[in-house]
């Protein structure tokens, strides 16, 4: 009878991916893991969630000061920020570190 393995994720994906998902608040968590790639993965989406969170506060006063008709704004970054925390965590669960294009420059290696 053949042996059966269970095959299963790695804990270091599993770690980058939730630093995706949930960040910035895991990514605090996982700053401090001794895997490279997880921290790489923590520091890329914690820089993008603060990034993420400006941008929501200045899209949000300028839809305050239009008196609405900027509020549309507000729902395109709506879906930016899922994009991206989408296709980061697709590529932190298959190994490779996504890099935001405008946040990449400011990230400390």
């Amino acid at each position: 009878m053949a042996e059966q393995t269970a095959t299963s994720a790695s804990p270091n994906r599993t770690n980058a991916l939730l630093a995706w998902i949930f960040a910035p608040l895991t990514s605090f968590i996982f700053l401090n893991d001794e895997d490279a790639f997880t921290k790489k993965c923590a520091k890329h989406s914690m820089y993008f969630g603060i990034a993420s969170i400006v941008m929501y506060i200045v899209l949000s006063v300028l839809a305050t000061i239009s008196f609405g008709i900027l509020s549309c704004l507000v729902l395109v970054w709506v879906a930016v920020d899922l994009i991206v925390r989408i296709m980061g965590a697709v590529k932190a669960n298959s190994g490779e570190l996504f890099e935001v294009p405008v946040i990449s420059g400011m990230v400390k290696e």
